[in-house]
């Protein structure tokens, strides 16, 4: 409920009040002369008293409606938000607006520059950003309101012993904790358009959005996820040093060599797979996946068992959405090298996932209209922020085609 009908309720209230009083008054100096009720007296007094029962009605109306809590998720709020945020992508701020659009800009400005985008819209941007992006898919994701996220992760468990009821209790070692902390980084998107297409009526503008900014910003993500350096950008899976199990310590990703730089080993493409299997510890095999370009896939279908002859890769059956590779699911990116004769590469990792990589998103995507730089064009200077970098080191292992 507005501030404003609220006071003009209590000023009618306070009016009313001082003419009832006036009134009585008036009445009982009446009533003590002439010892009688005057009857037009009588009739403004009835008046006032429903004025007064009115206002009183009215109050606690406004009362009930001010407790109710006012979140964006309240359709009218929502409708007047994105109808304001909309018309600023078309008009910009130079074009007469409304006033109650200038007043849901307002509340959704951003201090580091830009409008923020409406929860609606917000939704279907991440939702694209969602479908675009295979390691979102993959990862686990979390949304944070602070500029990273820190938390702390048990390196291996405690010890626990065996003990007789009378047994003297040796102390057991406490579990290693390793801190980690993602930062967030922002990425940004420019894309534009003619003042003559945001002024045509069917173009639908959360799709032009949608199409420009969240499917670019999915492949560029997608990218710094497995490759980046961590330098103004997530770092990838691929951005750790990789050594064999002997050597392997917290911090590094555990890698099987296959003894060729960018093939198997004479006959031994199947076998190799299986030896990168077993060195998933058991707890991570449950949610354990394939990733690989879709060369490299290209050069496993072509695998066979030794033994059984089968091919160890399989097609999409019982309705599962993927193929499999020794019954876990296979899921193609090509942000993963692909396979080249005599070329070293680092082309599949196996590994659970949502246990192994955290994505972390700060809220809020902003725009930014521009329509000086790039003239004739409309420049929409988009932001946000993400981060991602390996949580836990046992989770993930590397296949290296390598010597």
């Amino acid at each position: 409920m507005h501030n404003y009908d609220i006071q003009t309720t209590l000023d009618d209230l306070s009016r009313t009040f001082e003419e009832f009083k006036g009134a009585n008054e008036e009445r009982l100096k009446t009533l003590e002369k002439k010892n009688y009720v005057d009857p037009l007296l009588q009739e403004r007094m009835d008046r006032i008293e429903t004025s007064l029962d009115q206002a009183e009605k009215r109050l606690k109306q406004f009362d009930v409606l001010a407790s109710r809590p006012q979140v964006e998720t309240d359709s009218e709020l929502f409708c007047t938000h994105k109808a304001a945020f909309m018309d600023y992508v078309r008009k910009g701020l130079d074009a007469p607006l409304h006033d109650y659009e200038r007043k849901s800009l307002s509340t959704t400005s951003d201090r580091d520059g830009g409008y923020l985008v409406p929860s609606g819209l917000h939704d279907r941007l991440y939702s694209t950003l969602q479908e675009g992006s295979v390691m979102r898919g993959l990862a686990t994701v979390r949304e944070i309101s602070s500029s990273a996220l820190e938390m702390l992760i048990d390196k291996d468990a405690a010890d626990v012993g065996w003990v007789a009821e009378t047994q003297e209790r040796a102390e057991t070692r406490t579990p290693e904790l390793a801190k980690i902390r993602i930062p967030v980084h922002e990425m940004y998107a420019r894309p534009r358009a003619t003042q003559k297409l945001l002024d045509d009526a069917s173009l639908n503008v959360e799709d032009w959005l949608s199409q420009k900014i969240a499917q670019k910003m999915a492949m560029m993500e997608n990218t710094a996820f497995l490759r980046g350096d961590g330098n103004n950008k997530p770092k990838g899976i691929l951005a750790y040093e990789t050594v064999a199990k002997a050597r392997w310590e917290w911090g590094k990703l555990e890698e099987l060599k296959t003894g060729i730089d960018g093939d198997f080993g004479p006959g031994r493409g199947a076998d190799t797979l299986l030896d990168l299997f077993h060195t998933l510890k058991p707890p991570y095999i449950s949610g354990a996946i394939w990733l690989m370009s879709r060369l490299t896939q290209g050069v496993l279908r072509k695998l066979k068992d030794p033994e059984s002859h089968e091919y160890v890769w399989q097609p999409p059956l019982g309705g599962m959405p993927t193929p499999t590779l020794l019954g876990h699911p296979l899921i193609v990116c090509d942000d993963m090298p692909g396979l080249a004769q005599r070329v070293a590469s680092k082309s599949i990792v196996f590994g659970n996932f949502k246990e192994g990589y955290q994505i972390v998103d700060r809220t809020g995507i902003r725009v930014l209209r521009d329509p000086y730089s790039s003239k004739p064009y409309v420049e929409f200077y988009t932001t946000r922020r993400v981060g991602g970098d390996v949580l836990n080191f046992e989770a993930l292992k590397v296949l290296n085609f390598a010597a």
